[in-house]
């Protein structure tokens, strides 16, 4: 069954790429939640021909989930997860649709990662097509990933179904070489507002109590924080304030970006910045947090025993195919990947295909890469019972 298995897999390439073709010519940044909808009933519809239970989660007026489900009671359980969101605003499409150039294809999230979800789709459908029900198997793709999830319940169900599963692979781009990630920087984007006195600058500014200077001061002391050797970073990404410069200026707002390994590390960090914060430098003004919760803050993608585990199993499971030896990287960049880790899932991200330009107008992902990283995820996916 498994030669079958990676043999279809193989011929259906040109079919897994018209998918990721049909996904990546439709615009759903979080400007068109009718886009994001429009993906997650492709998905659907792929999905329901493989017997999986589909439920379209909605959020009123927000981007769609679509949760799949296709239970095996007692056996392994895995879970598919990512995201049906791209960064690109409503009209990318038209400007720069699919393509594939010299062996390269292109488009708007063709890397970050509607071709992920081709390669996940298409190991699933060389699986069930060829009578595989040893896996309880789920997919779960979000709508709102790029921007957080401000108004939807997804993290709670990215815990809620990644709790209890055997491993947990998330769709996300592979890096440029190949690579899979095994641990992300958590992130924490709060804002600071410093209320001050106004007066003349020249003929009175001793009335005055300076918003900026206080919040120059701290925006100091907060980057002084920054270690290193913990990999906690503190970075004052914007300074705004003031009205002219003949004003002791009674207002100034910055934007922070707080990066960290590990959860315990998040919270010393929210209390360092508190900690600084109580401080007055300029007497007379007063200095506020500006925390939206889940909108600013995203867990780490801690490193785990149970991860690293499932990155050994998946390394054998590339060397057996004879791929090139499969590499590991722990990243700054955040993902979803956090949540089922904190609910104990061993979880791998970066499952993708080999890609480039996250982000950017010019990204785009390898074509030689869809067929042995959907053999890879098959292949982790039969043999899940020797980890």
């Amino acid at each position: 069954m498994e030669k079958t298995i990676l043999e279809q897999i193989k011929n259906e390439e040109e079919e897994m790429l018209k998918f990721a073709e049909k996904i990546v010519n439709i615009d759903s940044g979080y400007d068109c939640p009718e886009g994001v909808a429009e993906v997650a009933h492709h998905v659907g519809d792929f999905l329901a021909k493989l017997d999986f239970k589909i439920e379209y989660l909605e959020t009123p007026n927000e981007p769609v989930q679509i949760l799949a489900t296709r239970p095996c009671p007692g056996k392994k359980k895995v879970m598919l997860m990512g995201h049906m969101d791209t960064v690109f605003p409503k009209g990318t499409v038209a400007e720069r649709p699919f393509r594939i150039e010299n062996g390269i294809a292109y488009g708007p999230g063709v890397m970050d990662m509607k071709s992920g979800i081709a390669i996940g789709l298409y190991t699933l459908k060389a699986l069930i097509d060829n009578k595989w029900n040893d896996t309880d198997l789920t997919v779960f793709f979000v709508g709102d990933e790029e921007i957080n999830h401000p108004k939807t319940n997804a993290v709670e169900n990215f815990k809620k179904y990644g709790k209890g599963m055997d491993a947990v692979f998330n769709m996300e781009p592979g890096r440029a070489e190949g690579e899979v990630v095994t641990g992300r920087k958590g992130l924490w984007r709060p804002k600071i507002k410093v209320e001050g006195v106004a007066a003349h600058s020249g003929n009175e500014p001793e009335k005055g109590a300076s918003a900026i200077i206080e919040l120059a001061h701290k925006a100091i002391d907060i980057t002084a924080l920054t270690n290193f050797a913990t990999g906690t970073t503190y970075n004052v990404g914007v300074f705004n304030g003031g009205r002219l410069a003949n004003i002791i200026p009674d207002e100034a707002l910055a934007k922070l970006d707080v990066r960290f390994k590990t959860i315990e590390e998040a919270d010393k960090a929210k209390e360092n910045v508190k900690e600084i914060l109580a401080k007055t430098y300029i007497q007379r003004t007063t200095t506020t947090l500006i925390d939206e919760g889940i909108v600013d803050y995203m867990p780490p993608f801690e490193e785990t025993p149970a991860g690293l585990k499932l990155y050994e199993f998946l390394r054998k499971q590339a060397e057996k195919l004879g791929q090139t030896p499969l590499g590991r990287l722990y990243v700054g960049g955040s993902s979803d990947a956090g949540y089922t880790t904190m609910v104990g899932a061993p979880t791998i991200c970066s499952m993708g295909p080999k890609s480039v330009g996250a982000h950017s107008n010019n990204e785009y992902a390898y074509v030689e890469s869809y067929v042995p990283r959907a053999q890879l995820l098959a292949m982790a996916i039969m043999h899940l019972d020797e980890m």
